[in-house]
């Protein structure tokens, strides 16, 4: 489980749920990694549904199996079911919904861990205390690729194969929006990772040298000018982040009143050339100065509704810059369900 709580996806375009649904085990079991955009591993994943008889699909939560396989307490189940259920509610908003329950781990013998019934179990009584009704059966599956077993965890036997993900109407609506799956969540974490280490080492070097001589001349008009050339150059596809370049903005991104532009061009016309610039710095900049890149990155993931990138951002901002303010406030948030809504109104408020 990560600090912040449930991995969460809304993988809806503008912050609107997508208007379709599925049929079956198998076909829901074939949706999650559109859903959460990566194939989860010993995972506990609840769906939402809602509207005319809570078939459609909506937000998506995700939180690691606690402790060694077959090793957890009914008190670790419990906790995690408990923070599940309030999380799903805290994101789905008004109106009636329901949810479905599936719980990935691989095959013993052919079929379900031991346990795997009873967190099952877990789920759906935290759900239903949380008010939200549990659609059909609670669902265990092997993984989440085509061909995978699933079986339902409650006694009607019902079994059979994971679905090819490509012949669902999700999958086509997800690929129009711009989805992308990944293999697994450490994939998206290796996309933010230094393609050269021996550079990171060299600019951090020059930011110990550099950084404070430079940030006690406060030039707020130039650091704005190097960030709208920057996003200029993204958008041009001309962007080259040599030592000199990635310095000017990294003081860029420390200086509030830049910072706040930055952060308003996560929503909006300017969207997707600042998250490819966020993410071109994230993986440049040494830390611990690459964490107000992984925040930006974090809340531009976030505004169009991609919860795991979202989470895997914050989750890197926090490591390299413990207790940095944003990216607190931003796991917090994550964990309650922030989504593509609240982060535009947010932005509109004016961040803090």
């Amino acid at each position: 489980m990560t600090p912040a709580g449930p991995s969460r996806s809304a993988r809806h375009p503008a912050g609107r749920r997508t208007p379709t649904s599925v049929r079956g085990p198998g076909e829901l079991v074939a949706a999650v990694p559109v859903l959460l955009g990566f194939h989860p591993a010993r995972s506990l994943v609840v769906v939402s549904t809602h509207g005319p008889g809570l078939r459609t699909v909506g937000v998506t939560l995700r939180a690691d199996l606690p402790g060694p396989p077959g090793c957890a307490t009914a008190a670790e189940v419990d906790e995690l079911c408990a923070m599940v259920a309030r999380s799903l509610v805290e994101a789905a908003g008004a109106g009636p919904v329901g949810a479905a329950v599936v719980v990935v781990d691989a095959a013993v013998d052919g079929g379900p861990a031991p346990g795997v019934a009873a967190l099952a179990d877990a789920a759906a009584a935290a759900l239903l205390a949380a008010g939200v009704g549990v659609v059909g059966t609670q669902v265990w599956a092997a993984a989440t690729t085509a061909g995978a077993a699933w079986a339902c965890t409650a006694p009607c036997g019902c079994a059979g194969t994971v679905a090819d993900p490509e012949a669902l109407p999700l999958t086509a609506a997800a690929v129009v929006a711009g989805a992308v799956v990944r293999a697994s969540r450490a994939e998206l974490v290796a996309a933010l990772e230094a393609p050269d280490p021996d550079d990171l080492r060299r600019r951090s070097a020059l930011f110990d040298r550099e950084l404070e001589l430079r940030a006690a001349c406060r030039d707020e008009a130039s650091r704005a000018a190097a960030l709208e050339s920057a996003l200029d150059a993204t958008a041009c596809g001309t962007l080259v982040l040599d030592d000199a370049t990635v310095l000017d903005l990294a003081l860029a991104l420390q200086t509030p009143q830049v910072r706040d532009v930055a952060l308003r061009a996560c929503v909006g016309p300017r969207a997707a050339v600042a998250e490819q610039l966020w993410a071109a710095l994230v993986r440049e900049t040494p830390e611990p100065e690459s964490a107000e890149a992984a925040v930006l990155l974090a809340v531009a993931a976030l505004g169009r509704g991609d919860g795991a990138l979202a989470n895997v951002a914050v989750d890197r901002a926090r490591r390299a810059w413990p207790g940095h303010g944003l990216a607190e406030a931003l796991a917090e948030a994550l964990g309650n369900g922030f989504g593509p809504a609240q982060v535009r109104a947010w932005l509109a408020d004016g961040p803090a």
